[in-house]
């Protein structure tokens, strides 16, 4: 059986939970307890202590990109727990975001290494899918292989004094087995879901029950957004559960489209598979 907490999320089913800009989900599989992303602050630790998380036994991260939506929350984590990190090694980038044309920028990036490793951190960084744990596999390095999905335009990084167009390279998905099939958890999905799902099946040679997470659909243009769903159709998933920088918009249209196969992942949701 496969068990998905949701620990951050933008919105959350009750007032209790903290809601952020930001994204974590628990998964639990056989015994095995590994943590995708930790969110931007905090929440991460107030929302699982709610949810009844003993955050001292995960001795497992995975971080989906180095983005502080994603990363942000790994340093309170650290006050609880001395885990695996798993990563691309390209997430240490110093990231920013175009706010205008005329060259105004927002750092989106993450402390550096050592940051993190005089907190206790282990990093194990790969280009390479790692199995984490039985059955629990990091994507490796995703190829662009469709015409319709880009990675967002205004996304740069500062490299020897200059900045480059990022294609965030370090977008890293989590693969899950489970009952002869997968299922697919995302950060963001920088390099797109269909490249992203289709690199799935054509590794593990495996179809895709479904998905979770967030899918940078809100800020895609609308030929992406169109084309998306038409391959979401043909794919014929089971559960499809939109987050975090899908927004709400799209969120919705997805549901209108496929109805109760689309679940609304926000804080404190729980998502069994296979049980």
């Amino acid at each position: 059986m496969l068990k998905i907490t949701t620990l951050v999320e933008n919105t959350a089913v009750r007032a209790k939970f903290r809601a952020e800009h930001g994204l974590s989900m628990l998964i639990e599989k056989d015994g095995e307890t590994v943590l995708f992303d930790t969110g931007q602050t905090d929440a991460l630790i107030h929302n699982a202590k709610l949810l009844g998380v003993d955050l001292s036994k995960i001795d497992k991260v995975i971080l989906s990109h180095g983005h502080y939506d994603h990363v942000g929350g790994l340093k309170y984590l650290l006050d609880y727990t001395k885990p695996t990190i798993y990563a691309h090694p390209e997430i240490f980038r110093k990231r920013y975001s175009k706010l205008s044309d005329d060259g105004n920028l927002r750092y989106i990036g993450i402390e550096d290494r050592e940051f993190f490793e005089k907190k206790g951190a282990r990093f194990v960084l790969s280009e390479e899918p790692i199995e984490v744990a039985k059955g629990i596999w990091t994507s490796g390095f995703v190829k662009m292989t469709n015409d319709f999905e880009s990675v967002d335009k205004n996304f740069v990084y500062e490299k020897d004094g200059e900045l480059i167009k990022d294609e965030v390279e370090d977008d890293l998905s989590v693969f899950i087995e489970i009952n002869g099939s997968l299922f697919v958890l995302f950060g963001c999905a920088h390099r797109g879901i269909i490249n992203i799902m289709k690199q799935a099946e054509s590794t593990f040679n495996k179809c895709i029950l479904g998905f979770l997470g967030g899918t940078h659909l809100g800020p895609a243009d609308e030929i992406q957004r169109e084309k998306t769903i038409e391959a979401l159709k043909e794919m014929d998933l089971r559960v499809m559960g939109p987050s975090h920088c899908t927004g709400l918009l799209m969120t919705s249209k997805m549901y209108c489209e496929f109805g109760d196969r689309v679940v609304f992942n926000n804080v404190g949701v729980i998502t069994v598979v296979g049980g």
